[in-house]
């Protein structure tokens, strides 16, 4: 995933199917740590075929970090 994301005017960042299966691998495998830190994200189903994700608190760690880790 080498594409910088850039989030709407209401903080959702649009991803492919792809970018959003690597997005949900990386909240299982970090769940702990996003609970303990209190850390949400809200996810949406575009009519689009996209997925639309906004993070609730972008203080630890970004989309863009998410999607580099590999």
């Amino acid at each position: 995933m080498n594409r910088i994301m850039k989030e709407d005017e209401d903080g959702f960042i649009k991803l492919t199917a792809d970018e959003y299966r690597h997005f949900d691998m990386w909240i299982a495998k970090n769940n702990e740590e996003l609970y303990q830190s209190k850390i949400a994200y809200e996810t949406r189903w575009g009519k689009d075929q996209y997925f639309y994700v906004k993070l609730l608190d972008k203080s630890l760690v970004s989309f863009n970090e998410i999607l580099l880790d590999s």
